[in-house]
């Protein structure tokens, strides 16, 4: 009987042993660090002239750790058009923060500039809906071009609460008889891109500031957007 006891309390005490042992380093406390922009969060930033990042902050605790932080960019400020910087930083652990900056390059001449209050009718083969307003950034990129936040006016980011990867970004021509083309447009996550619809025209009145849109998706033919954006406020 006491053999018994004693080989169980030598075992005991071996496997708290070892739980000591196997526990011992694992649990311990990280401070991640914290990064602060130097200006906006969205940047607007005249084309051709050369690109200065204002740059980031980093902390780990009270330590500043600026000095470590990767940057990550695909600014081109000879072509107009919305790129991003990445700020990347890792603590003593090795563990990783990190923020964004969003930047506009753009032609501050360019008359059509401003963050627009859109209003959209949709034509779902003879269905009526209607959404907005909703705030649609334009701004030149040069030649009598155009950088359109969403070319369905935010009826999926906004109206259905979808988010950016449901927007139709995309470049426009303004025309010397005031007619929109389009020269470019990103595809929504569904993968298509939007156009200009067939047998309309799209237009903008200078007299009252107001860009109309005729679009729809490439896959469906048959839903019809008219994107009617007005009142435009300045970017700055």
């Amino acid at each position: 009987m006491k053999k018994i006891i004693l080989m169980t309390l030598a075992f005991v005490a071996f496997v708290f042993t070892s739980c000591e042992k196997e526990s011992l380093g694992v649990s311990r406390v990280t401070t991640y660090a914290t990064m602060e922009l130097n200006g906006p969060e969205e940047l607007f930033w005249p084309l051709n002239s050369t690109f200065v990042d204002p740059g980031c902050k980093a902390f780990e605790g009270t330590t500043d750790i600026s000095g470590n932080i990767e940057v990550i960019s695909n600014v081109n400020a000879t072509k107009g058009g919305k790129y991003s910087i990445t700020y990347k930083v890792k603590n003593s652990d090795g563990f990783y923060a990190q923020t964004s900056r969003t930047v506009y390059v753009y032609e501050p001449s360019a008359p059509l500039n401003g963050y627009y209050q859109s209003r959209i009718r949709r034509n779902n083969n003879g269905t009526i809906a209607n959404r907005g307003p909703f705030t649609i950034l334009v701004f030149g990129v040069g030649n009598d071009r155009y950088w359109i936040e969403d070319l369905l006016g935010g009826w999926y980011n906004y109206g259905s609460g979808y988010g950016p990867a449901y927007a139709g970004p995309g470049i426009i021509k303004l025309n010397s008889d005031n007619t929109f083309e389009i020269v470019s447009a990103e595809p929504l996550a569904w993968g298509y891109p939007c156009i200009l619809t067939e047998n309309t025209v799209s237009t903008y009145d200078p007299s009252t500031k107001t860009i109309v849109l005729n679009t729809r998706m490439k896959d469906t033919p048959l839903m019809l957007f008219t994107v009617t954006l007005t009142n435009p406020q300045p970017l700055n």
